[in-house]
């Protein structure tokens, strides 16, 4: 099984999501992304391909 990690984050970054976390009423995990599949990777970006930016 692979193991996922917690992202390393600097002040900035962690004060960023604090805000985030405030404003939309949810807690925020923040992972590393280096630590997941290439498979994990592309499903996440396949299902998200359809919506409009």
């Amino acid at each position: 099984m692979e193991e996922i990690k917690f992202a390393q984050l600097d002040q900035q970054q962690l004060e960023k999501i604090n805000e985030l976390e405030k404003t939309i009423g949810v807690t925020i995990v923040a992972y590393d992304s280096s630590s997941t599949s290439a498979q994990g990777s592309s499903a996440y970006e396949s299902t998200n391909s359809n919506h409009p930016s």
